[in-house]
């Protein structure tokens, strides 16, 4: 795994998304576009009456990839398992992979798909801090960006938090990338429905008081944690061709290269 100033990324999240001209076919093949991803690999489903003109959602039961097409572009996405401590494995991004690499064969087909506006592959990494504090300080500390002291003194006070942004265009393609301090949300689980944060409004007491109580019944499946997150997104506009595969590890590779260099500590 990726480390970066002696603290080693989880995968949180990936998408890969085409976007495209002249998809109105989908429209006439929709379903049976649907019908033969999942003809191809039964762990393919179709939420029930989930396919509308604006997209066809799919879901794989045993991966988790989500897969939704339409019109304009089509996207997958595979999240972070809720409930689960550890963050995506590199055997889930190759299965990613490999679920991206087979579906799109089979969309690019049935919908005629030739010319394209944007192939993008974008990846979220968390790395693991104590606080938010703990947080900036790390950020801090790796010299990669700075905020001028000029916009903190402008307004008198002391920098609470901050996120940068920059964008690189490299020879065959652009990587934007992001970093933020981030706190991962209460996952509450109720039973028929999972409720994503527990209200920041309450009073400190109250809220305290609510976590342990669910903490104590187990109905929490992941505690908050602190992290920085580092976001990239390596695209091409216009891309002559699409080879998905080939595109998601290259960026990967990239980006997984590239990374550790660009954020080395101001004082390595």
């Amino acid at each position: 795994m990726m480390n970066v100033a002696g603290k080693t990324a989880l995968y949180h999240k990936l998408v890969y998304e085409v976007r495209y001209e002249q998809g109105l076919v989908y429209l006439d093949r929709c379903g049976t576009t649907a019908n033969q991803i999942v003809q191809s690999n039964p762990e393919w489903i179709i939420p029930e009456n989930a396919i509308s003109p604006q997209g066809a959602p799919l879901v794989n039961a045993v991966s988790g990839t989500q897969f939704t097409f339409g019109p304009l572009k089509y996207d997958f996405a595979l999240n972070q398992p809720v409930g689960r401590e550890s963050a995506l494995t590199p055997a889930d991004v190759q299965l990613f992979i490999s679920h991206v690499e087979s579906v799109t064969s089979i969309v690019h087909r049935e919908l005629d798909l030739k010319t394209f506006l944007r192939e993008g592959f974008r990846v979220w990494y968390l790395f693991a801090t104590d606080s938010e504090e703990d947080s900036q300080d790390w950020l801090a500390a790796l010299g990669a960006f700075k905020t001028n002291h000029s916009v903190i003194s402008a307004f008198g006070g002391k920098l609470e938090s901050e996120t940068h942004i920059a964008v690189v265009a490299a020879r065959d393609r652009k990587f934007r990338v992001a970093v933020s301090a981030v706190e991962r949300q209460e996952i509450l689980d109720l039973g028929t429905e999972a409720l994503k944060t527990l209200p920041r409004r309450l009073a400190k007491g109250q809220r305290e008081l609510v976590l342990q109580q669910l903490r104590a019944r187990r109905r929490i499946l992941s505690n908050p944690e602190f992290a920085v997150m580092i976001d990239v997104d390596a695209y091409v506009e216009n891309p002559v061709e699409i080879a998905p595969s080939d595109f998601i590890r290259r960026s990967l590779e990239a980006i997984e290269a590239g990374i550790p260099k660009a954020l080395a500590r101001g004082d390595s």
